[in-house]
């Protein structure tokens, strides 16, 4: 895309994240001249990791959805379909009673047969497909502001009103928990909702979760690659030109201190870091916005185990309620090529919201030790196998109710900007919803509205 006279619009990203690489990338291949600036030395954002006694060490829960459409268009565009694709699958178990007992989550049949539900509960799962025709018209993924007007109740209320506690406690709750976390009580229903449609729960032909054949941050270092990605780079401000575009103002690792102007930019960072360095652009109902939300911090454990583990990956979820620091823990089996190598296991865990609260500023050594003493009371034996270990963190928002009107409002907001010739955009979790996935859409919607909005201003 070039304006009269030639020159290119020039697009700044402020974080090398998945959203904002997929929107950098989108735009390049549009003909606009894109900097992508990331404060850390690394790509990829929650995409990361490190290799550590031959196996790939996720900081974050990597399983996926089988109808992950946008991070597979981002892998085959950047030519990763072969490596990363098709997911390897993951079999889905609930721990009850100390069994691990095989359940099919996605389907209202297997959903009926899962232990911990309640007989009478049962028949009461035929509702699921009504109320999801119902309410169809307003979810969209893509964009989930649409579903505000069903944003008044939370998950618990609505799963206990329409298909009973048992249903809550042993299906949804563990269902939805590593994508959203366990505290369902304020979670907003629409997070369900939307979740049902990403994954086609309760659909005939539902997207069955599972793993990149290879890590996902080769996903990022590719797209980086091809970019102008300046690493270890901050934005530290970022003001309004008179004329129109912004002014930004950087430091590097180095502590020097730099400039950057552009015709529009993308901001893809977590809420908190992006409210502040966009604080003199935005109105009082978007300081507002930002103001509102909340996030929750989230706790994975990664561990290199010497020895086999079964041979299909496996996901085992634990009820909720169950007394246990670990919400979930996924069982990886190594194969030729892959995140492990043949003949080892990866064990990935996750935290329950509450301990992850708990023991959000204690140091990672206390925090791995405490974890693995809850993991070893479900996988016997595991201490005397481990080879290395690897904790992530992270703060992500919290979609709790109220979420979603806040994001139709603050939407509105943008579209009365943007109507007004500001050409600042969004993307990243806090827009588009948690995990990989959600934030690659978000990166591809910025990028559609500033080729839609600079296309305008070039005619």
């Amino acid at each position: 895309m070039s304006r009269p006279g030639g020159s290119r619009p020039r697009v700044v990203v402020v974080g090398a994240g998945l959203a904002g690489l997929r929107a950098a990338t989108l735009l390049a291949r549009r003909d606009f001249e894109v900097v992508v600036l990331e404060a850390r030395a690394g790509v990829g954002g929650r995409a990361t990791g490190e290799w550590s006694a031959g196996h790939w060490m996720d900081a974050a829960w990597p399983v996926l959805g089988g109808r992950d459409a946008s991070l597979a268009r981002f892998a085959r565009e950047l030519g990763l379909g072969d490596a990363l694709l098709p997911l390897r699958p993951v079999q889905t178990v609930l721990l009850h009673d100390g069994e691990r007992r095989p359940v099919d989550g996605l389907g209202l049949r297997g959903a009926a047969r899962i232990p911990g539900l309640r007989l009478w509960e049962a028949p009461r799962l035929l509702r699921w497909r009504r109320l999801m025709r119902r309410h169809a018209p307003l979810l969209d993924p893509a964009a989930p502001e649409r579903a505000a007007s069903l944003d008044y109740r939370s998950l618990r209320d609505h799963v206990a009103l329409y298909f009973g506690r048992g249903a809550l406690d042993a299906w949804i709750t563990p269902e939805i928990q590593s994508a959203y976390g366990d505290d369902v009580g304020e979670l907003s229903r629409v997070a369900l909702l939307l979740h049902a449609v990403s994954r086609g729960l309760g659909e005939r032909r539902p997207g069955l979760p599972g793993l990149p054949r290879r890590p996902l941050a080769e996903l990022a270092q590719t797209a980086a690659e091809r970019l102008d990605v300046r690493r270890a780079t901050a934005a530290l401000r970022i003001d309004e030109q008179p004329a129109g575009g912004f002014r930004i103002e950087t430091r590097d690792a180095e502590r020097r201190r730099g400039e950057l102007a552009c015709d529009a930019l993308i901001v893809a960072t977590g809420a908190p870091i992006a409210a502040q360095i966009a604080r003199p652009l935005l109105t009082p109902a978007e300081r507002d916005h930002f103001a509102a939300l909340r996030e929750r911090t989230a706790i994975t454990l990664a561990i290199a185990v010497d020895g086999i583990d079964g041979g299909l990956p496996q996901e085992v979820r634990l009820p909720r309620g169950a007394a246990s620091a670990v919400a979930s823990f996924l069982i990886e089996p190594g194969h030729l090529g892959g995140r492990s190598p043949e003949g080892q296991s990866q064990i990935v865990a996750l935290a329950r919201d509450g301990f992850a609260e708990r023991w959000r500023d204690m140091p990672d050594d206390v925090v791995t030790k405490n974890l693995l003493g809850s993991l070893e009371d479900h996988v016997p034996g595991l201490g005397d196998r481990i080879l290395a270990t690897h904790l992530g963190r992270a703060r992500v928002p919290f979609f709790r109710v109220g979420h979603y009107r806040l994001l139709a409002s603050f939407e509105k907001v943008q579209r009365d900007r943007r109507a007004l010739g500001r050409r600042l955009y969004w993307a990243g979790d806090h827009v588009g919803g948690p995990g990989f996935e959600a934030a690659t859409r978000s990166g591809e919607r910025a990028a559609e509205s500033v080729t839609r909005d600079l296309g305008a201003d070039a005619d």
